[in-house]
């Protein structure tokens, strides 16, 4: 491994290092943003259950939809399965419904929490449990983020069009382009308050200078 570190990853995760660089190099894109992203999503693999790169998170249960049973009849996601529910209060369902509840693997997989739903034929292969893959699988999400951007919002330029495709990364392109022309903030679009501040300011420690960040998405 090449990437120098201005600190240390956590005991136990120093191999994403490498993943990220590879990932960075391939789509021309900052390997200390995919850092970023990594610690913002699983905490580098340690926030996830299990612990590491074939680890899950969001163990939320989902309501049942049509499309949701065709996709789980499919492939379906090991440890999930279909029952009635009295509610889903985080999801604001007051009353009994079926759902898919995640037992012992949860809708976001591996490091980069990709939803196993929106990227459905990317997780349902499994590759996903692969760092160097998944990595790169999240530079390409972050590039195509700005070309979606770049389309819905020309007027974005330099770091406000690469924060607003971090921000993308959590909320999606169309959301927060919705909400941008709204008057709304990047903390009003994602659902993480300051998803993107905190992903910067994460990638600027590991590189230890400022705006490392910004590479292939200005």
């Amino acid at each position: 491994m090449s990437l120098v570190l201005a600190a240390p990853l956590p005991k136990g995760s120093e191999y994403i290092a490498e993943a990220a660089e590879a990932g960075a190099q391939k789509e021309g894109v900052s390997p200390y943003l995919l850092l970023g992203i990594c610690y913002a999503e699983s905490n580098f693999g340690l926030a996830l259950k299990p612990k590491g790169p074939e680890g899950s998170g969001d163990f939320i249960a989902r309501p049942s939809t049509p499309e949701r049973d065709e996709k789980m009849k499919k492939a379906p996601l090991p440890g999930v399965e279909k029952k009635m529910v009295d509610s889903i209060k985080a999801r604001n369902i007051l009353t009994p419904t079926m759902a898919w509840v995640p037992t012992h693997t949860g809708w976001g997989v591996g490091l980069m929490q990709f939803d196993y739903e929106a990227h459905f034929d990317f997780c349902k292969s499994g590759e996903w449990k692969k760092p160097a893959v998944i990595l790169a699988r999240a530079a390409q999400l972050l590039k195509s983020n700005k070309a979606t951007l770049n389309k819905l919002m020309p007027e974005l330029k330099g770091a406000d069009l690469a924060m607003a495709a971090i921000a993308a990364y959590n909320a999606g392109p169309g959301r927060v382009a919705k909400m941008l022309k709204a008057g709304k903030t990047l903390d009003d679009a994602t659902f993480h308050p300051g998803y993107a501040t905190k992903i910067t300011k994460k990638a600027d420690e590991l590189a230890g200078h400022s705006g490392s960040w910004l590479e292939g998405l200005t």
